[in-house]
């Protein structure tokens, strides 16, 4: 009851912290170091960025743990800080070392792990403290603030139903995770109404003594601390193995596990190994430079050999290249799959549930999924982006570097950021592209951030001229459209060859998380305003093409492994209140979080049937550091926006901010002009990297509707039996010349010869409704004729998925000849002028 009272006279007499900073002062002199470190904890509750709240708890702690995590505090805030700075015993960096044969062991290392502990008993203070009393006074470091503390203050190939439409390209959509498409395609239509899981055990209460107060002084009850566990000593392992892929000639690579614990507060025999794989550069003896993949759950060490030209080559001249499978993914062991969620997935893709079971099917699914683990003794708990941090340190120690070049790209540069504030003495610097900053949380700031990637989509195309005149009054449009999908929802149906057919039932949700995916992509943005219209205007191209790649959702993905990070560092951070008062945001009360887990209560049902608890204090504290580093992000990009790259470098002294106006997420990866400023960043860390190239990029050239104009170059090309003109720049693939404007786009024309004796008879075949019309939406309808070259073409007109098909067919005698033309509604009139006709007139 003191405490309470405590806490409630606390918050009447509304005490300021530099009155809390003098009264531990004054208990800290006096001697009463319990009274003091409760103080200065709750300083450091209200403003974790207090550089004085933390040194003074330092010196009031008795555990040198706990004081080394405190000082650590104060050089992260201020690494000018030398009165903390000689508190701390400074670390050797291990010697270099070559690359490991077979099995190499590391010096033992010890890893302390944060918790909640009692408060420490109070035992005689070390020199250096009572020196402290003696210097100390109640302004000392309040009226000496540096200006980094001051700064530091104040942060703030294209197919219709005949082929398939590039379903390897569309899935770029919804692969990487930490992103819409992670979210939306795992579990796309909720989970547990009502999850009931295993209970799960809960740390007492700690019992601290209360706060007398002193005159007129009220202070609240103390805050638990964070605290390093007992220090678990271990010996982290390296084991060379063959490489998992492929190995391109000329590439010099070895591969191998790293074994670490899979919990260095646990037993450190439970462990677990991680793939690693170093590319050796031309100039080895250069610092490192190590990738941290997306995610989180997203594999890298495939991907550093499918993406080897853009990913790893780039750096190869100057240095060597790390790359390793976070724990959880890709080809570390144990990889957190959900083989029972990926099967519950595909049925109901597959149309094999029903609307009305989804949930409860889905809900058994995950629960599956967690007992599955759980009963291969997998440790849930311990796959966090700390322990990442710690995964990464010991394997550069493992590797014989003493510092890396962090690489980090979404959901990596919250890795890479962790990396910096735990284990700077290792990093030499960062290049974080695409930023998710350790403080934000996920689903938060999620519906914010697409809200402000779609404002500026629609501010860019109301700029633009050409696109304002196609699609006048986009955002209207696009909510209407939006708002049309969730009260009359959309049943398609694909053939995904060889797959099967795909059911999707498409509302607003769905038509925004393809928006979205449009402008996330750099290489789609030009695409969305044209979708949005599309789609208003019936034709559902884009959302028929996305459907190509829902059966590979879940390539290169970790289930388990996102869940448990996202449960635990995101969703348990926040309150069902908060969330609930971000779902009344416009448009977002159903799409930030309903594909995840369900609705915002259930949300915190599903984590905690998972097992999932809340970080522990500090550890989702931002980044404040003065390593050089170089901040990327792209104007477009919805999921990780130039708002979050911004309070970034607001926290790091020596940082380059670089915004890239036509690019979406990833813009290192999309664009050379990124890439070459990371290269430059990296020769010379100390000069802000050249903008020249910046100059040069093209604007977004916004797609819009062919309408006749200009005239399109035509020449006569030879195909199956027939001579005919076509358009110049489309390309032939499959039988069929393609224009190819954007991977939505259906327009092509094919013509060729057949076998069927009379036009009749190929009419026929086309017409019968039990064959599903070969492809057709409905029978073809006369159109007319046209006579050219001396020969009667006989006109058709019909639809494939409601988008225009036009045939023109004439007699040979024993065969046929077939001219034929896919386009879209907007487009139809001028292709049918343009390239339709003057192909029928030019035939023979």
């Amino acid at each position: 009851m003191k405490d309470n009272r405590s806490s409630l006279l606390f918050r009447e007499t509304l005490v300021s912290e530099a009155d809390i900073i003098k009264a531990g002062i004054a208990a800290f002199q006096s001697g009463d170091r319990a009274k003091a470190s409760a103080l200065f904890a709750q300083v450091v509750k209200q403003n974790p960025t207090s550089e004085q709240g933390w040194y003074m708890l330092g010196m009031s702690v008795s555990s040198p743990e706990q004081r080394e995590y405190c000082l650590k505090r104060v050089l992260a805030i201020n690494p000018n800080n030398q009165h903390a700075r000689r508190q701390l015993t400074p670390q050797p960096a291990p010697p270099p070392a070559s690359f490991p044969s077979q099995s190499l062991r590391s010096e033992p290392v010890s890893q302390p792990q944060k918790r909640f502990i009692e408060e420490p008993k109070s035992e005689p203070a070390s020199i250096a403290e009572e020196k402290l009393r003696e210097s100390v006074s109640t302004s000392s470091m309040a009226e000496k603030s540096t200006p980094i503390e001051k700064k530091k203050s104040s942060v703030r190939k294209k197919k219709d139903n005949s082929r398939i439409i590039l379903y390897s390209v569309i899935a770029s959509f919804f692969i990487g995770i930490c992103t819409l498409g992670g979210a939306f395609l795992i579990l796309r239509n909720g989970l547990l109404a009502a999850p009931v899981g295993p209970s799960i055990a809960m740390p007492a209460t700690q019992t601290l003594p209360p706060i007398i107060p002193t005159g007129t002084f009220a202070v609240p009850s103390p805050t638990a601390l964070p605290s390093p566990l007992p220090t678990v000593a271990y010996t982290p392992e390296f084991e060379e193995v063959s490489c998992w892929f492929e190995v391109y000639d000329g590439v010099d690579v070895r591969c191998g596990y790293a074994i670490v614990p899979e919990e260095r507060s646990g037993d450190p025999s439970d462990t677990i190994r991680l793939a690693v794989a170093v590319f050796k550069g031309k100039r080895s003896s250069q610092t490192p430079v190590m990738f941290l993949q997306g995610g989180p759950g997203a594999e890298a060490v495939q991907l550093s050999m499918d993406a080897y030209s853009i990913l790893v080559a780039p750096f190869l001249d100057e240095r060597d290249f790390i790359v390793f499978d976070q724990r959880g993914t890709g080809l570390s062991e144990p990889a957190l799959k959900c083989e029972e969620l990926e099967k519950t997935y595909r049925q109901d893709i597959y149309g094999k549930i029903p609307a009305e079971t989804r949930r409860l099917v889905y809900g058994n699914s995950f629960l599956s999924c967690n007992g599955l683990l759980l009963a291969e003794g997998v440790n849930l708990r311990a796959y966090t982006t700390m322990e990442s941090a710690a995964d990464l340190k010991d394997i550069l120690q493992m590797l014989g570097y003493n510092k890396v070049h962090l690489y980090g790209a979404s959901y990596g540069t919250r890795l890479a950021q962790v990396v910096m504030r735990e284990y700077p003495e290792i990093v030499e610097t960062a290049v974080l592209d695409s930023v998710v900053p350790v403080e934000s949380n996920f689903f938060k700031s999620y519906p914010e951030a697409i809200q402000g990637g779609l404002r500026t989509l629609f501010e860019a195309c109301m700029m633009d001229v050409k696109c304002n005149m196609a699609y006048p009054n986009l955002e209207t449009v696009f909510w209407n459209v939006y708002n049309s999908l969730n009260e009359r929802p959309v049943t398609l149906t694909t053939s995904v060859y060889p797959i099967g057919t795909v059911t999707e039932t498409v509302d607003g949700t769905v038509f925004m998380s393809i928006v979205l995916g449009s402008i996330k992509s750099s290489y789609f943005i030009d695409t969305a305003p044209q979708t949005i219209y599309r789609v208003k205007n019936g034709d559902l191209s884009t959302l028929i093409a996305a459907q190509y790649s829902l059966p590979w959702a879940f390539e290169g993905i970790n289930p388990g492994l996102y869940i448990s990070m996202m449960c635990h560092e995101h969703i348990m951070a926040t309150t069902p209140q908060e969330l609930e008062s971000v779902s009344t945001l416009p448009g977002i009360s159903s799409y930030a979080w309903l594909p995840f887990y369900g609705d915002a209560n259930d949300l915190y049902k599903s984590c905690r049937s998972w097992g999932s608890v809340g970080p522990l204090l500090g550890e989702n504290d931002a980044v404040i550091s003065d390593i050089p580093s170089l901040v990327i992000t792209g104007r477009f990009d919805p999921t990780t926006p130039p708002k979050y790259a911004k309070q970034l470098a607001d926290h790091l002294s020596n940082s380059y901010y670089f915004e890239f106006d036509n690019q979406g997420h990833v813009p290192s990866a999309s664009t050379n002009c990124a890439m070459n400023i990371v290269q430059d960043f990296l020769r010379n860390p100390a000069e802000e990297p050249s903008r020249e190239c910046m100059d040069d990029l093209k604007v977004v050239d916004f797609l819009t509707p062919y309408t006749g104009e200009p005239p399109l170059s035509m020449s006569s090309e030879k195909l199956f039996g027939v001579t005919a003109d076509v358009p110049d720049d489309w390309f032939f693939d499959d039988g069929f010349f393609i224009r190819g404007n954007s991977p939505f786009d259906i327009t092509q024309v094919g013509a060729f010869r057949t076998f069927f004796s009379s036009v009749s008879e190929l009419k026929d075949f086309f017409s019968l409704s039990a064959y599903g019309y070969r492809g057709l939406d409905s029978a073809p309808i006369e159109a007319g004729t046209r006579t050219a070259n001396g020969r009667t073409w006989m006109l058709y007109t019909s639809s494939s998925n409601n988008r225009p098909v036009d045939a023109a067919i004439t007699d040979l005698g024993s065969s046929t000849l077939v001219i034929i033309m896919f386009s879209h509604p907007d487009e139809h009139d001028a292709l049918y002028r343009t390239v339709f006709l003057p192909m029928i007139d030019s035939a023979k």
